[in-house]
């Protein structure tokens, strides 16, 4: 008996570790990071400010964006979280560091500092970011609507309270252009407030 048990356990060790392999086994995670200033809505340099010191943040983003999986809208209710597809870091943390670095490049300062950081410099305004949608349709469009404010520092009175809505066309289905369309869309929402924000520096 033992001795008729031992390729009888080697067979089904073998069976079990082909399994995976049949079943096509888990996808392999692909991970994905914005970049809005590759997008349409960067464009030229709207001004030089060098000593205008600016804090953007904290960014209230809807529960459901907030985790690493890229989800995307099928239908007016449905939601669809990705398996394998992820961010790299955070969508928030995208989107806080990808308007700083859009705001220090349209208006020509490096005095620009990210929540929850505090600057070490004389800050002007500080400008804070509510995502009220960010819906993302493999292979049709990307929907943002940020709305945001402008305060002026120290006391927090707001200077400015808008909202921008972008829509940005998806050039396929894969999950590379639907990201690259979402950076173009948070692009030109950064261009809209760095045109504010020049416009109330230069007044």
């Amino acid at each position: 008996m033992a001795r008729g048990s031992a390729p009888a356990r080697l067979a089904l060790v073998l069976v079990l570790a082909l399994v995976p392999g049949c079943l096509g086994g888990s996808p392999r995670p692909q991970f994905f990071t914005l970049s809005p200033a590759s997008g349409p809505g960067a464009g030229p340099a709207l001004a030089s400010l060098p000593d205008l010191g600016l804090v953007v943040g904290p960014l209230d983003l809807p529960r459901f964006l907030d985790r690493p999986e890229l989800v995307t809208r099928d239908g007016a209710y449905h939601l669809v979280v990705a398996d394998a597809e992820r961010w790299g870091g955070s969508l928030r943390s995208d989107i806080l560091h990808g308007v700083a670095d859009g705001l220090s490049r349209l208006l020509g300062t490096a005095l620009v500092a990210v929540y929850p950081g505090e600057p070490r410099f004389s800050a002007r305004y500080r400008i804070l970011l509510d995502v009220r949608e960010l819906d993302a349709v493999r292979g049709e469009k990307v929907t943002l609507r940020l709305r945001w404010t402008v305060a002026s520092l120290p006391d927090g009175r707001a200077v400015a309270v808008e909202e921008s809505v972008i829509e940005q066309p998806v050039a396929s289905g894969s999950f590379e252009e639907l990201v690259a369309a979402e950076s173009a869309a948070l692009g030109a929402a950064t261009r809209q407030i760095a045109e504010r924000i020049a416009q109330l520096s230069a007044s």
